[in-house]
């Protein structure tokens, strides 16, 4: 679990994990980025009372660099990835370990559930579970089960990164993406289980839920070009959007019938978000609150995307990496 600031989130984390097969059986790794709360006072608590916690110290402070000191002090056959915003099912990581053993996959998962606490929170969590927001990525739809390219978090047989190697160090973002075509390419498979539904607590203000996603997008473009390849045709829209809305906007200033296109962008964001949900008791005020989050995911992401593919594919060194 690598984190960072996480005292408020840490204590409901970790008792959702250690339950008594966790207790009996495994260790909960605590990757800390160098917290500047109570984090780690919270964690050896745990400690003091008997969890099978173990605090590891991140002083890079990137996620993926934290992932794999993890993965190295980790002393079981199995390790399971957790995130510090969520809150795990019932025997999580014994699921997590029977579905390695049986569907034959490198790399199993569960669906991420977003939960809202604040009309914000709720907005974004409608967002992320809707194909406007995410496509077609299935571990956030939650409509499906079986072999995909992706899945919420992770869980892996320790062996498997002897074979295709740590998570990519320098990534801020993506990098379990990135860890996952790898797997693919080395002829493994990923299973998603969308009968395990992990709460996920999505940021608290539209200004850091913009932030993450540019992140997201920044990180997308450095697998993309790194691998030369979309795994996807979500990740194509929103970068396809930006340039057109960008074109738009500036021939409307010659041709004013250009403005059209984010006009009628900004309708059909407001027709979804009205029309989705029927049957569900969500308020005039939340569903305006969701289409601002659909809109704070395409541009964030789309801009994050396109600044980092062409600042990266303008420098001779990751060109030639990406040629490896």
């Amino acid at each position: 679990m690598p984190c960072y600031n996480e005292e408020k989130n840490l204590p409901r984390v970790v008792d959702s994990l250690a339950d008594d097969y966790m207790m009996q059986n495994g260790e909960i790794l605590v990757i800390d980025g160098n917290s500047e709360d109570k984090t780690v006072e919270v964690a050896k608590a745990f400690i003091d009372k008997g969890y099978p916690l173990v605090i590891v110290e991140n002083k890079q402070r990137i996620q993926s660099h934290g992932l794999n000191l993890g993965i190295q002090a980790a002393r079981g056959e199995f390790v399971v990835r957790v995130d510090a915003h969520s809150i795990y099912p019932k025997s999580y990581v014994k699921r997590m370990v029977e579905l390695l053993e049986t569907t034959g996959a490198a790399n199993v998962g569960g669906v991420m559930l977003p939960v809202g606490e604040t009309p914000v929170q709720q907005s974004i969590a409608l967002a992320m579970q809707h194909p406007t927001g995410v496509g077609d990525a299935r571990f956030h739809l939650g409509n499906f089960s079986g072999y995909v390219d992706t899945v919420y978090l992770g869980a892996f047989r320790k062996s498997i990164f002897e074979k295709v190697g740590m998570y990519e160090p320098s990534m801020a973002t993506n990098e379990d993406a990135e860890l996952n075509i790898r797997l693919l390419k080395a002829g493994e498979k990923i299973f998603l289980d969308s009968s395990i539904k992990v709460q996920y607590f999505p940021r608290e203000s539209f200004k850091k839920f913009a932030v993450q996603y540019f992140k997201y997008g920044k990180g997308r473009a450095y697998t993309t070009l790194k691998h030369r390849r979309f795994t996807s045709f979500r990740q194509i829209v929103p970068p396809l959007f930006i340039i057109g809305l960008t074109g738009s906007i500036i021939l409307g200033f010659f041709y004013p019938v250009f403005f059209l296109f984010g006009l009628l962008y900004l309708l059909g964001i407001l027709g979804v978000s009205l029309s989705s949900w029927l049957g569900r008791n969500i308020s005039l005020k939340l569903r305006l609150l969701t289409a601002w989050a659909f809109i704070c995911m395409h541009i964030s992401w789309g801009t994050g995307f396109l600044r980092n593919f062409l600042v990266l594919f303008f420098t001779p060194r990751f060109r030639g990496e990406g040629k490896k």
